[in-house]
């Protein structure tokens, strides 16, 4: 297979939207020596940063320390060897299971892809089933 599949904890904070926001929200990260493996926006009922960390330990121990509400929600981090068609035996296991993908976001470099998909907490379940996860690959990052 050339793919990977985790199911990972990603952080979420709202933010305000305003110029330099996700300039001073990485500032932070990187002077706490924290980095991310995914970063994305999301603008639903406000500005929201979700961010995948390889240390979520640390993003928690930041928020805490600067008093920043941060929530959290298991997400999928998919990497794999980029080609035509990369996610579509994904995204067919997912829609034969009948569940709704919420978000998506994906890129592709060095002919390599990730993509982070989303779904509502009702479905993570019947997602990581549908993805061929067990509980033994399951947990934070």
């Amino acid at each position: 297979m050339s793919h990977t599949i985790r199911q990972v904890t990603a952080a979420v904070v709202q933010v305000s939207d305003e110029v330099g926001v996700l300039h001073r929200v990485l500032c932070v990260l990187r002077d706490a020596g924290v980095n991310m493996l995914a970063i994305a926006s999301q603008r639903r009922q406000g500005m929201a940063l979700m961010a995948i960390p390889e240390d979520m330990m640390a993003v928690r121990d930041l928020a805490g320390q600067r008093g920043v509400h941060m929530q959290t929600r298991q997400v999928f981090l998919i990497e794999g060897d980029d080609r035509v068609g990369a996610l579509c035996e994904i995204t067919k296991a997912i829609a034969d299971a009948g569940i709704s993908i919420e978000d998506v976001a994906a890129l592709s470099a060095s002919r390599r892809y990730a993509a982070v998909l989303t779904f509502a907490d009702a479905d993570l379940e019947a997602a990581a089933k549908a993805l061929g996860l067990d509980e033994a690959e399951e947990g934070e990052s």
